[in-house]
């Protein structure tokens, strides 16, 4: 099993990335919500064992009991799943048949930046992932306007 520390650092490096940030900043979780399902899914995917409530909610910045960490959960979940509704909604009546491209084409670039991140340790430049940052920050901010969403 990962140890609990090492656990801690990995969610804690979630919210060091300015790209997470400014997508957070975007989205409709709130940034509680946003930890806990990190926690909800990293313990599940790094841990030997299942863990509980209770053990989850340890990881949390600020403690909260067993049942404030199933809420908030159950929150995030909710909003995940709205969130995905809405872009196949979207899509059904059109909206997102063309200018999806762009929504494509940035999802593509955060990939590559990932990519990026994880080959730095293997002397990827630091120029290139800087680079690769503010292109997506401006394609996020871009994508972010209320005025990217037309119908086609």
């Amino acid at each position: 099993m990962t140890s609990d520390e090492n656990l801690q650092k990995i969610i804690y490096k979630t919210f060091q990335d300015p790209i997470a940030d400014l997508l957070l900043k975007q989205s409709n979780l709130t940034r509680i919500q946003f930890e806990t399902l990190i926690i909800d899914l990293l313990t599940d995917i790094l841990s030997d064992k299942k863990l509980s409530f209770y053990e989850k909610s340890l990881f949390r910045k600020e403690k909260v009991s067993r049942g404030s960490f199933s809420r908030t959960l159950a929150q995030a979940r909710g909003s995940v799943i709205s969130s995905i509704f809405t872009i196949v909604l979207l899509s059904y009546i059109g909206v997102f048949d063309k200018p999806f491209e762009e929504y494509q084409e940035l999802a593509e670039k955060l990939r590559d930046y990932i990519d990026t991140i994880e080959d730095k340790k293997e002397g990827r430049s630091q120029a290139m992932l800087k680079r690769l940052e503010v292109e997506l920050l401006a394609g996020i901010k871009t994508l972010s306007k209320p005025t990217s969403l037309k119908v086609m």
